[in-house]
């Protein structure tokens, strides 16, 4: 699970979308499952939590590559929405 804070005016679907768009070969899932404005997420930003599951069906994934999935997915989003990591 990842927690971003955007822009309270981003629509979630985009976000969806830019990830199902890059998404590795071994994410079969990416869901929101909630979306949190109030105490403790600036005013103007919301956060949205995703779901990611990962599978490869030939072998059993290291850490470090589901690592590296969720660090890239995470840029991406951070360049083309300026989304945050929550703390």
């Amino acid at each position: 699970d990842v927690a971003l804070v955007v822009d309270t005016t981003q629509p979630a679907q985009a976000l969806l979308d830019a990830l199902d768009a890059e998404k590795s070969p071994f994410v079969r899932e990416i869901r929101l499952f909630d979306l949190y404005q109030g105490k403790g997420v600036p005013e103007g930003r919301k956060s949205l939590a995703f779901r990611i599951v990962m599978q490869d069906t030939d072998r059993t994934l290291t850490d470090a590559e589901a690592d590296l999935a969720i660090t890239k997915m995470v840029e991406l989003l951070g360049r083309r929405f300026a989304a945050t990591i929550r703390t």
